[in-house]
């Protein structure tokens, strides 16, 4: 073998071996954990959920990357894999705060009287917050993606009222809070409330900064504007 060939045999190896240790360094600085949650869907019935996930000290990040529910303590009823139904395609969800649960939201996303959960899928860089909704369907029983509400910023679900309420900023001037109500197992938009902040004309004639609210509401089928405020 010619020595500019042994040399390059060398330098290769060495490259294998850094590589080798860098996968062994970032493997050793996962941490993974797994957090349960009870969740009773009948009087009789109580589920364990287990989020299993990891936590990245060198981005001081980390997420979810499976669910499994179990009935009893040893009786596997499904398992969810993250990137099966993550919306943004990733394999691990992007927790607030890693291992603490924090992110777990446990109520009733349905209003049948039966809790659902749902976990944050990613940190954005503002306030509208995603997340990826799992609702328990007493057919299948087991819980089922409900793709339709990870379309839905922040929600938040009035049991008493039956309504979902979705808050989104469109911009810095620009907020949208939306309404919906279910119609036969979906929701469905009742009022959308726009909130704007412009800079106007007042009565003299000199621009003036102003908070417009416009409010549509869903009649005969169509979203129509049904008032205006302006302060």
């Amino acid at each position: 073998m010619l020595k500019s060939e042994k040399s390059k045999l060398i330098t290769a190896i060495f490259i294998i071996i850094a590589l080798l240790t860098v996968g062994e360094a970032c493997a050793a600085s996962t941490n993974t954990f797994i957090l349960s949650k009870t969740i009773e869907v009948s009087d009789s019935r109580l589920l364990t959920v287990q989020f299993s996930g990891a936590k990245f000290p060198d981005t001081a990040s980390g997420g979810y990357d499976k669910i499994k529910v179990y009935e009893g303590k040893n009786h596997l009823l499904q398992t969810i894999n993250i990137a099966d139904v993550n919306p943004f395609g990733d394999d691990f969800t992007t927790c607030p705060d890693p291992g603490t649960g924090s992110d777990i939201i446990i109520e009733d996303m349905d209003f049948d009287g039966i809790n659902d959960f749902r976990i944050v899928a990613m940190l954005p860089p503002g306030p509208n917050i995603p997340y990826i909704c799992f609702l328990w369907d007493k057919k299948s029983g087991k819980f089922v993606h409900a793709e339709f509400l990870d379309d839905m910023t922040s929600p938040e679900f009035n049991s008493k009222a039956k309504l979902i309420i979705s808050d989104n900023r469109e911009s810095a001037n620009i907020y949208t809070r939306d309404i919906y109500k279910y119609s036969n197992g979906r929701p469905l938009l009742i009022e959308t409330v726009i909130t704007e902040y412009k800079k106007l004309k007042d009565a003299n004639g000199k621009l003036k900064l102003y908070e417009v609210k416009t409010t549509k509401k869903l009649i005969d089928g169509k979203m129509k504007v049904t008032g205006v405020e302006k302060k």
